[in-house]
């Protein structure tokens, strides 16, 4: 490699081309790196001291022609600053200067390709050039929509603002200019190194880049200019088209679970997740197990299987103004899956799903009833507050699914292979379901977007919908029949049993219905809310006309028909069925701890293994020496940090505090005498501090149950 100091002014004048590989990201710069940028020249202007921009990492293709590996973020932008002050001034000699760094001239420059200096990938260079070839008053009519927001054409606009400004305060156009020759930049120019590992090393620099910006580079600059192009356009550019590019990450994790039909993975010794933290290590271990007759027809392989995924990938992406009412039955059952209960975890699994109907082994009303059974799962866990499907669980349901070697009846094959999940990721059974319908503060468990799914659903399975209303319909919102906040009217016709169970009843399920006019029901009594009532576009919500009264029982019995009804819209056929002990209702790490106080715990679950409890204060414990044998390093970084304050002590430490510690190994103690909440919390902290060090996600794999005790 060969290194040197340099100045843009230096770097830009030469008769050469700066070609941004296909691999290459798009141009991404921010308003704020821009105005920096700027901030940085006229700082130079002001002091007439030099600034240093950044290294430039290239390769020489040929005598005239240079590869950027790094630096082409900073280098877009100084030419499009560039581009903004020769459209921004009348003087034509200066005018002049400043094209000798946008153009070649000369023989050597015969062709277009060779008069331009600065080609971008291929997302970008066809707005730069339409910018190259006009001026501010004539380049947006050439612009498509898209090409107006892109980076390239509003940071353009950006830098003609912001050097309109300094004009406007005294500042002259030509000390900009001048001020490239002290802005310095480190020019590098790989020779017998491997790019990758340069790109990689020079990552600190610039926008962090994603994993997957990490894995294209990876994936393509191994080939020559032709081979990376053709990859580029034929394979890369097409999944970017089909999953967005703010999508891909999502899609390469995903797409690498169906693969390899787990989510775990093994990195440097350390057993791990696939995330967006990991995933360039654990895709690339991936590639690196892929068999082919030579690397690029391997890679070639990969990103055709990668293609096609992605098209059938685009039926799990929404956009923000998307109507489920417009779409087709099973992107409309897509729709309230992915977005509205946010189970976005069973991607891979849906990934699975939809090649098989794709390659003609399932039809599409095996895929239909499939999707419904996953519906049905995700919305009972959330009810339930059991995990449903994470990624992890689909890897196993994706494993038994492909011992199936008779698809007629693949339907019952599925439902066997979601239904076997045990403890957190159990399918929660029509009794564990009913009871938490009949029992529970559904608003505060689905907040206001899942309570208003439930009861969407409801009225899109009553037997008369016509007219109903589109669930994306903004005056469409959940209405409190007996109200939040009694008024006299209400309370004086209110019987002495629903004023003293209030609280309760005026959370029930059976107190909730759907009206398109919220607002105008406020504190009404019931009679006049009924006269609105009878006038709703909902089946449920008319129904409540026929109510004389609205008072305990009204509410206790319209609570019981709906929570029998949902058994209905969201089935556990009886043969999938497994009893389970009346009192294994399971509990997270994200609710209340205080409601614990006063328990006795009967076991805890960490991921799908049980271990039996005494007392709370053995659960801390256990937890760490399962954290310390599964990543021993971490967890004794985190026991010399000062983040979880006396919660975790080593050997030897003399400000540790004369309370009750417990030693979990490797010479570490945790502090094990406090109240349950307490411990709940510290069990939390930790577990948070653990996950947020290995991009793990163990706190919501960690559940309890609580021992029988008199009088519960």
């Amino acid at each position: 490699m060969q290194a040197h100091n340099s100045s843009v002014d230096e770097f830009l004048s030469a008769k050469k081309i700066f070609v941004v590989p296909v691999y290459q990201r798009n141009y991404d710069w921010k308003e704020s790196n821009c105005r920096q940028l700027f901030q940085d020249i006229t700082r130079i202007v002001d002091t007439q001291n030099e600034h240093f921009l950044g290294t430039i990492c290239y390769k020489v293709d040929d005598s005239y022609e240079f590869s950027i590996i790094d630096g082409q973020q900073r280098l877009t932008s100084v030419t499009l600053l560039l581009k903004a002050l020769h459209d921004s001034i009348n003087d034509e000699d200066l005018k002049q200067e400043i094209s000798t760094y946008l153009f070649n001239s000369g023989h050597s420059a015969d062709t277009e390709y060779r008069r331009v200096k600065l080609h971008l990938n291929a997302r970008d260079d066809a707005t730069y050039h339409i910018l190259l070839g006009n001026d501010a008053s004539t380049v947006t009519d050439k612009l498509s929509p898209s090409q107006i927001q892109s980076h390239i054409y509003q940071n353009y606009l950006l830098f003609c603002k912001l050097i309109e400004e300094f004009i406007a305060n005294g500042g002259l156009a030509v000390s900009l200019l001048d001020a490239l020759d002290k802005l310095t930049i480190i020019e590098l120019e790989v020779q017998r190194e491997n790019p990758q590992e340069i790109f990689e090393s020079l990552n600190s620099t610039g926008l962090d880049l994603t994993n997957v910006d990490l894995l294209r580079n990876y994936l393509l600059m191994q080939f020559s200019h032709d081979e990376q192009t053709n990859l580029y356009q034929s394979y890369w550019s097409k999944i970017e088209d089909n999953v967005g590019v703010g999508n891909m990450v999502a899609f390469f994790i995903d797409y690498l679970i169906f693969k390899r039909r787990t989510d775990g993975i093994t990195i440097a010794g350390r057993k791990l997740h696939v995330s967006d933290r990991n995933l360039y290590v654990a895709f690339r271990d991936y590639y690196h197990s892929l068999q082919a007759q030579s690397d690029y027809e391997k890679t070639r392989e990969l990103f055709a299987d990668m293609k096609q995924c992605s098209e059938l990938y685009r039926n799990f992406i929404f956009d923000p103004d998307d109507i489920p009412d417009r779409m087709p039955p099973t992107r409309k059952q897509l729709y309230f899956l992915l977005e509205i209960m946010e189970s976005r975890k069973c991607r891979s699994l849906l990934l699975y799903l939809f090649t098989l109907q794709r390659d003609g082994t399932i039809n599409t009303e095996t895929l239909h009833e499939a999707i419904n059974a996953i519906s049905s799962m995700a919305f009972r866990s959330k009810v339930c507050k059991a995990k449903g499907l994470n990624a992890q669980f689909c890897g196993n349901v994706m494993m038994r699914l492909d011992k199936v070697q008779d698809h007629s009846s693949f339907i019952d094959a599925f439902w066997r292979a979601i239904s076997i999940g045990k403890n957190a990721f159990r399918f929660p059974t029509d009794e564990e379901f009913e009871q938490a319908l009949l029992q529970d503060d559904l608003y505060q468990t689905l907040r206001s977007k899942g309570t208003k799914y439930l009861l969407y659903m409801y009225e899109l399975n009553s037997p008369y919908r016509k007219g109903l209303p589109s669930f994306s319909d903004d005056t469409l919102s959940i209405e409190h029949i007996m109200p939040q906040t009694l008024n006299d009217a209400w309370r004086s016709a209110l019987d002495e049993k629903t004023i003293a169970n209030y609280d309760v009843l005026v959370t029930r399920l059976g107190n909730l219905t759907l009206t398109n006019y919220n607002s105008e029901m406020s504190n009404k009594g019931f009679a006049e809310k009924k006269t609105l009532y009878a006038q709703a576009n909902f089946y449920y919500t008319r129904e409540l006309a026929d109510e004389k009264m609205w008072n305990a029982d009204t509410i206790e019995s319209r609570t019981a028909k709906l929570a029998h009804e949902a058994l209905r819209i969201w089935p556990l056929p009886k043969q999938y069925q497994h009893e389970r002990p009346s009192l294994a209702s399971q509990h997270t790490l994200d609710e209340d701890f205080n409601q614990f106080t006063f328990t006795k715990p009967a076991s805890l679950y960490i991921l799908d293994e049980e271990f039996p409890l005494k007392y709370w204060a053995e659960a801390l414990p256990i937890v760490c020496k399962q954290l310390l044998k599964e990543d021993k390093e971490t967890f004794t970084a985190i026991a010399d940090s000062e983040r979880l304050g006396a919660l975790l002590s080593k050997d030897g430490d003399t400000k540790m505090p004369p309370r009750t510690y417990t030693p979990v190994g490797a010479g570490i103690s945790v502090y094990t005498s406090q109240s349950t909440a307490s411990t709940l919390s510290s069990l939390s902290r930790i577990l948070k501090e653990f996950d947020a060090q290995t991009g793990d996600d163990y706190e919501d794999n960690v559940s309890f149950t609580l021992r029988r005790t008199r009088g519960m």
